[in-house]
């Protein structure tokens, strides 16, 4: 469980690092994922061309992600109805690989996000992209499937220093 905490508030804290910084848009990255040739290029055309005007947060390699298609390369995210509340509607949109934020909208929803991460009630919503998709309805949440070839995010396969603690505190 410590490590499940680690990586939400590792999260939280980069995204108030981009807020502080004041930037339009943030970026947060894991120390497991690569960036494929020309994310930039291939991520600005996505922004600005398929992303509609509410988003808040672009998850850019999603495993299992449920939602609807909206286009080319994005997808609605939404809270799966298949699964209870109880349980978090877990088991869908996971990952945080790759995240992109919308500054602007950054702190509200971060205040609903961490609501529902650190609640005692729901501790299976502890894992922070879980957490996020539950929310989905209440934010600009979308997208990209990890099927999509080639991609703009890949997910280096070592163990990382957060899977070393998470491991640690599972024995």
């Amino acid at each position: 469980m410590l490590g499940t905490i680690s990586h939400a508030s590792l999260h939280f804290k980069a995204q108030n690092q981009i807020v502080k910084d004041g930037a339009l848009l943030g970026l947060v990255l894991e120390d497991d994922s690569y960036l494929i040739d020309g994310f930039v290029a291939n991520l600005w055309r996505i922004v600005t061309t398929e992303l509609p005007c509410d988003w808040d947060i672009v998850q850019l390699l999603a495993r299992c992600p449920y939602g609807r298609c909206i286009s080319k390369h994005l997808a609605r995210i939404q809270p799966d109805g298949n699964e209870p509340d109880w349980r978090c509607r877990a088991g869908v949109n996971l990952g945080m690989h790759a995240m992109l934020y919308r500054t602007g909208s950054l702190p509200a929803v971060q205040e609903l996000w961490q609501a529902t991460t650190f609640n005692e009630k729901s501790p299976q919503c502890l894992d922070v992209d879980v957490a996020l998709a539950s929310i989905s309805d209440r934010v600009g949440y979308y997208a990209i499937p990890s099927s999509h070839t080639p991609g703009l995010v890949k997910e280096i396969l070592f163990e990382s220093p957060q899977h070393d603690i998470s491991s640690k505190t599972h024995q």
